[in-house]
């Protein structure tokens, strides 16, 4: 079965469980509040948070119902998986790293959303 490819942040809230509804509502609220000058569209069919032009933050969710917010640098910087981030604003040790510009950052029942937060304040500040 195709999956539905969404034109708005509103048709990708529409299709996802309440559970996962509320996970994604979660990250919203966390992105905005650390940073109130982001912008939020669909991009890659899943909400996408740019800066100054940038994309820099996108909602995942995996096909069983995991939701994660991936902090990335957009398509304009050159990714090395494997390589070391630079990237010191997490020192909860929320984020897994999949190179050394796209960390990914889970949500969970017992999620720390002060320390989300700070990342992510950090992570757009980086």
């Amino acid at each position: 079965m195709a999956r539905p490819q969404f034109a708005t942040v509103e048709e990708f809230l529409a299709a996802q469980t309440p559970q996962v509804r509320s996970k994604v509502e979660l990250l919203r609220t966390l992105v905005t509040d650390a940073e109130p000058g982001t912008v939020e569209a669909i991009k890659w069919n899943s909400p996408n948070f740019s800066l100054a032009g940038e994309d820099r933050l996108t909602v995942n969710v995996d096909g069983k119902g995991a939701v994660r917010l991936i902090l990335h640098r957009g398509t304009g910087v050159a990714e090395h998986k494997g390589a070391t981030t630079r990237f010191t604003g997490d020192p909860h040790a929320l984020l897994t790293w999949h190179s050394d510009i796209r960390a990914s950052l889970p949500v969970t029942d017992d999620l720390n959303t002060d320390a989300a937060r700070a990342i992510v304040l950090a992570w757009l500040a980086y």
